[in-house]
């Protein structure tokens, strides 16, 4: 009687799991066409194709920004009178500020613009 038993829930345990695989297998999304696959690589290949355009342009301008700059004799130059600043050892409350001064030592007015601290 166990023998029984026991072949039958092996029989229903490997009836349920092969109803199971098909019926997944069934769900499966259907495999993109050869003509969607071909416009979708076209699309990507179109957005890389213009982001290089625009990084090239961008490279262009600066280039060209600096070669103006290059071969202005009168253009603006900035000469700091100290490029780094060494705090030591800074007790606690103390003031960190310090102070970096430049002066424009060429012929044309130095305009900053876009300035930030780190």
């Amino acid at each position: 009687m166990r023998k029984l038993i026991l072949a039958l829930a092996v029989v229903a345990f490997v009836s349920f799991s092969l109803s199971a695989q098909v019926s997944s297998s069934e769900k499966k999304v259907p495999a993109k066409s050869v003509e969607q696959q071909s416009i979708e690589k076209k699309k990507t290949a179109e957005q890389q194709k213009l982001e290089k355009q625009k990084l090239e342009k961008k490279r262009a301008a600066n280039e060209q920004a600096q070669n103006s700059q290059a071969n202005n004799p009168n253009a603006p130059i900035a000469t700091f009178d100290k490029l780094v600043h060494d705090y030591g050892t800074i007790e606690q409350y103390a003031d960190g500020n310090c102070e970096f001064k430049f002066t424009n030592t060429g012929k044309e007015p130095l305009i900053l613009s876009n300035v930030r601290s780190s």
